[in-house]
């Protein structure tokens, strides 16, 4: 078969697919123009080379013939790499969102010829893929007026959504944001596995720096606790790769055995620093052992050639998932003597039958995840034997069973070069360079820090985003700016080497120069020279990495302590500012923006403030479904956020037994309002007998647009929200809550 147009790409994710039978095109002009030319939507599919739905359906759907027909003649089709463009991500993730109420990858997205989108969804299987593939031709053709309409609504939406312009933003940074942030991290806390929720169950990176920093400079011993408590059940687990060290993914398990079998440059640099900061806090060598076994990992697997660091391991290998990482018992007897085996097997809970099941059939598959039932000091005593002398020994396990493993076939290295998260890397290895007292972990980083400013930087001094094969390309993005300008001052102070220190300023500089949005007094993702899409993303959340402006104040807010340059806290307090009630409703989501203010803050903060009363917007019910209202240019979003295995029921198509979710909304103002907006919903399938349930799970956003204006003698009012809905479990309901958010307005009418 002859490859498509992505076999001139660079990005590991998109040679994936240049073998397909569809007739992909990357993201650019020529797609777009052929899509203008032949009257044709775009179906634009967004994924990462380590994400093993993208390989699911790739091998479902897209190396089938049949279902690439159907493609090829009826759409133009777009493949991107979320890692090169998260600018081309964060835009059409939002569309996911809101038009399935939920997101994730493999991203699936069918656009006008313009850009905008008018259905989107995530994973399909194929048969259902090809159906909808088909019924969206058919729709562009015969019904256009409907789809441009719902793709010019939907854009609109997300060019509020994505800038962060649908409420009030700005508000005085104030003290008391860290009780309240305390206070949410308790609610969510786990305290028997550590974590935050329930499965699936992700690292908190970006809580680290915050929860250690409260610990050691206002002596908070809640925040010390659920930091160590979640390193040590962390390292107990699957997701630490006890053979070759690093951390996989996520967990798709509260007790972080099953983990999603990934490995991303981004975790296992923010994990090294929090084991090195622990070790640093506690004194406690189990903590550097960990973040010793991290590094060790990425200087022998993550290193490309001239020093700087790979994206990602894959999951997958030989055609199954954790293959790579997973053991019978006897593979394991193959390699290690009888004895030493079955101390080995002991130890990291190995079963004959196996202890890895399957995520989506719960089924034992015979094979294993190595994991600690409890620390080896506590093993030790059991099996009447000091804790050097098991260490010892199962070092020795270990390495013999990394070796075997090194035989293996290798899940795919993803090997771009990535500015930003090699700046994460570069900042994690300068620090535990200091704090473990390893010269190579500095060594390492200046060489990574010499590559990006040597080979990922154009004529005109601007950082590049990716390089892989000999090529840097796409202008980067503000978290670029941001993180690699951390790295190199950590750099600065590891060593003492004032070219680093220039470097960062310059970094920042240029940060300030090129992503400052003047009008919103805060940073957007990406600059003027950047390629134009529907809308310009300002980020105020973090996901499991700093958000852009996160890491912007981040980096201006330890400059300002290095240098005492005003200029630096002057942009890092415009931001805070700007972004102050989102911060406020969400702290929890906002890990690195509170970072950056206690790093302001500094010796001011003396004492722990206590939390304010919850914002009035947020349901006061204590059930498992929050409300929020935010209003927004052209209309009012209602956003549903409900604790897993909860779901509230759709707006139509209910039983009668239950409570469909209903939106009202009023204004003291003339504003004429629309339907709400209401995306596709899942449905729950309790009696073979009956129709299913349409429900939503997770998040849910609601757009109710005003549709008209009537006589306006007052610029100022308030708009109301009743909302209605009811929690229910799989098997159970809980009664119908009913809540009533009112927030004051002020118009700005244009012409």
């Amino acid at each position: 078969m002859q490859p498509n147009r992505l076999i001139h790409e660079k990005s590991p994710y998109l040679l994936q697919h240049a073998h397909n039978p569809v007739d992909w095109y990357p993201w650019g002009e020529e797609a777009f123009e052929r899509a203008a030319n032949e009257d044709k939507p775009i179906f634009l599919s967004v994924g990462y080379s380590s994400c093993h739905w993208c390989h699911v359906m790739a091998h479902e759907s897209f190396e089938d013939p049949r279902i690439a027909d159907i493609l090829n003649r009826n759409f133009v089709c777009v493949k991107v790499d979320r890692e090169e463009r998260p600018d081309i991500d964060d835009i059409y993730m939002t569309a996911v969102q809101l038009l399935a109420g939920r997101g994730g990858w493999p991203m699936s997205v069918f656009l006008t010829p313009e850009g905008e989108p008018f259905f989107a969804g995530t994973y399909y299987p194929p048969e259902i893929f090809a159906q909808i593939a088909r019924q969206l031709a058919d729709a562009y053709q015969n019904r256009r007026d409907e789809v441009l309409q719902s793709a010019r609504e939907v854009a609109g939406v997300i060019q509020q959504v994505a800038a962060a312009r649908y409420e009030q933003m700005d508000g005085e940074p104030a003290p008391h944001i860290v009780g309240n942030y305390l206070q949410q991290m308790r609610q969510h806390f786990d305290p028997v596995h550590g974590g935050f929720g329930n499965a699936p169950k992700f690292p908190p990176n970006t809580a680290f720096p915050v929860l250690f920093w409260l610990a050691e400079n206002l002596n908070s011993e809640d925040a010390l606790q659920m930091a160590l408590r979640t390193l040590d059940a962390m390292a107990l687990g699957g997701i630490r790769d006890h053979i070759g060290g690093g951390f996989h993914r996520y967990s798709t398990d509260a007790e972080w055995l099953l983990p999603h079998f990934e490995k991303m440059l981004t975790d296992n640099a923010q994990l090294g620093w929090a084991y090195a900061e622990a070790y640093s806090l506690t004194g406690n060598v189990h903590y550097a052992e960990v973040a010793r076994e991290i590094y060790n990992w990425v200087l022998r697997e993550m290193r490309v050639e001239g020093g700087a660091f790979a994206s990602a391991m894959d999951a997958d290998s030989e055609g199954e998932e954790g293959r790579y990482y997973t053991w019978t018992l006897g593979e394991i007897r193959q390699v290690l003597p009888p004895a030493l085996a079955d101390l080995f097997c002991n130890v990291y809970s190995i079963r004959p039958d196996g202890n890895y099941r399957e995520e989506a059939t719960g089924q034992l598959t015979g094979r294993n995840i190595p994991h600690l039932r409890a620390p080896l000091a506590e093993i030790a005593a059991e099996l009447g034997m000091t804790p050097k002398e098991l260490q010892d020994k199962m070092k020795t396990a270990r390495e013999m069973l990394l070796q075997a493993r090194l035989q293996r076939v290798p899940p795919l290295r993803d090997d771009k070069v990535l500015a930003g998260w090699n700046g994460l890397m570069i900042e994690s290895l300068a620090y535990a360079g200091l704090v473990l007292e390893n010269r190579q972990y500095v060594q390492a980083a200046e060489e990574a820090a010499r590559f990006i400013l040597q080979r990922m930087t154009d004529a005109d001094g601007r950082l590049l985003r990716r390089y892989r094969d000999g090529e840097a390309a796409i202008p980067a993005y503000l978290e670029d700016y941001a993180l690699l300008g951390s790295g190199l001052l950590e750099l600065f102070e590891a060593t003492e080497d004032e070219t680093w220190l220039a470097e960062a300023k310059r970094l920042a500089n240029r940060t300030i120069a090129d992503f400052w949005d003047e009008e919103h007094q805060a940073f957007v993702n990406t600059a003027d020279y950047h390629e134009r899409l529907i809308a310009r993303v300002k980020e105020v959340h973090d996901r499991s990495t700093p958000c852009g402006n996160g890491a912007a104040v981040r980096l201006l807010a330890k400059l300002y302590g290095v240098t005492g340059e005003e200029n630096y806290a002057y942009f890092a307090y415009l931001t805070l500012r700007s972004l102050w009630s989102p911060i406020q409703k969400y702290p929890q989501g906002s890990d690195s923006l509170i970072y950056a203010l206690l790093l302001l803050a500094g010796d001011e903060l003396e004492d722990m403030p206590e939390a304010e009363e919850a914002q009035p917007t947020m349901s006061p019910t204590g059930l498992p479904v929050n409300v929020e209202m935010h209003i927004m240019e052209g209309g009012v979003m209602i956003r549903f956020l409900m604790e897993r295995g909860w779901h509230i029921n759709g707006a139509e198509g209910v039983p009668d037994d239950l409570v469909p979710t209903r939106i009202d909304i009023s204004s003291t103002l003339p504003l004429v309002f629309g339907e709400p907006m209401f995306p596709p919903p899942d449905t729950l399938q309790t009696d073979e007998s009956a129709p299913p349930i349409p429900i939503y799970r997770g998040e849910l956003r609601v757009v109710v647009p005003v549709i008209g204006i009537g006589e306006v003698t007052t610029d100022t009012g308030e708009i109301r929200a009743k909302v209605t809905c009811q929690p229910c479990t799989d098997t159970e309901c809980a009664l119908p809550q009913t809540m009533e958010l009112v927030q004051q307005v002020r118009l700005q009418l244009r012409d």
